[in-house]
């Protein structure tokens, strides 16, 4: 009886970690597997990711930064309007803009007047979302939030949208798909 309920416990154990292992490779390469969406004209506030903060054109519209923070890779920038922009911080790329991001306080969940080039807005449906973006989307959960993603595999740029309790968008991102 010790043999089979010690071979019970092995044939469970190796059950739930590779479970574990395939939703993680899953998680891991779902963006890939995703159909391409058409993503190339899309913009938060006007800019486009590989667009540059340094450039006139961004400098008329946003100013200088409200604050930052830095990492190894980008440099995060706060911008007027609820804007938050990731842009590498080296060499001659210095400046460009790898991650826009739309996001909001728990004080002031839904107030930010940016949206996408369909629309969406912080605190628009996900069902708004999947209506206007399609179904060629990826899931993710992160941080408490079910998101939605769009990958353009021609441009390798990636759409999210964070949606909280109650379907309602919390968060955009528009990524180059390279970013971390």
């Amino acid at each position: 009886m010790g043999k089979r309920h010690y071979k019970r416990k092995l044939i469970i154990v190796l059950i739930i970690i590779g479970t574990a292992l395939g939703f993680y490779v899953y998680s891991a390469f779902s963006e890939k597997l995703t159909k391409s969406t058409d993503l190339s004209d899309e913009s938060i506030g006007g800019f486009k990711v590989l667009d540059n903060i340094s450039s006139p054109e961004f400098i008329r519209e946003y100013g200088e930064p409200i604050d930052q923070d830095n990492n190894n890779a980008y440099d995060y920038y706060y911008w007027k309007g609820g804007l938050k922009t990731a842009s590498i911080n080296s060499d001659e790329d210095k400046g460009k803009i790898m991650r826009l991001i739309i996001s909001s306080t728990d004080d002031a969940l839904y107030e930010n007047s940016l949206k996408t080039s369909k629309g969406i807005k912080l605190g628009s449906k996900k069902t708004d979302v999947l209506s206007k973006y399609g179904d060629h989307y990826y899931k993710s959960y992160e941080q408490g939030a079910d998101i939605i993603g769009y990958i353009d595999h021609k441009r390798n740029i990636t759409l999210e949208f964070w949606c909280v309790q109650g379907g309602r968008v919390a968060e955009i991102r528009l990524d180059d798909a390279e970013v971390i």
